[in-house]
């Protein structure tokens, strides 16, 4: 058990709160006045939350169901490469597809090299852009739709679960996407 001051913006104190309730058991806030206007001073007490059992841990899909049905891995890598390209012609950020396939990409990779006992560092990299994807969708920038949020401890602690996730949401929903009947013109 520990305790906690923070001190931050008013209009932030919620946000802060919540957070804290997310990753810690915590008792009831105390609120003070800062010295600092539009400040305020927020007193807790909090505690770890236990380590999740496993039937509280988040069920990830496994990789054979977050990758069923996506394209090559050559035609992934190809896709990733191109549009990395047309990101840095246009001198502006990339959309999050392009992160949540380069993601799912590098995870296909690191699988592979599991698989075959490839010693590399392809591991470490596909986590790094998992995290990147992660990062991106706690913002609000990214639209998530699995059914673990981003924020969620359960998320942090395994990015590329995250990233299968969030990857068998996005092929199901652009599956879905072009098997709609095109709009017809009047």
């Amino acid at each position: 058990m520990f305790e906690a001051r923070i001190t931050c913006h008013l209009r932030d104190a919620e946000r802060v709160i919540a957070t804290l309730d997310e990753a810690f058991h915590v008792s009831a806030v105390r609120r003070r006045p800062s010295r600092t206007p539009a400040h305020t001073r927020l007193y807790v007490t909090a505690d770890h939350r236990p380590a999740p059992t496993e039937e509280q841990a988040a069920v990830w899909p496994t990789p054979d169901a977050a990758y069923a049905g996506a394209p090559f891995l050559t035609d992934e890598l190809a896709w990733t490469a191109e549009a990395a390209v047309d990101a840095m012609h246009r001198r502006g950020p990339a959309d999050r597809a392009f992160y949540l396939r380069k993601a799912a990409v590098l995870d296909r990779i690191a699988l592979l090299d599991d698989d075959i006992h490839l010693s590399s560092d392809s591991a470490e990299v596909a986590t790094a852009a998992a995290r990147y994807l992660l990062a991106l969708d706690r913002t609000g920038l990214g639209d998530s739709a699995g059914t673990v949020p981003p924020h969620t401890v359960d998320a942090a602690r395994d990015p590329r679960g995250y990233v299968r996730q969030e990857y068998a949401a996005w092929h199901r929903r652009d599956l879905t996407a072009a098997d709609r009947p095109a709009r017809q013109m009047p």
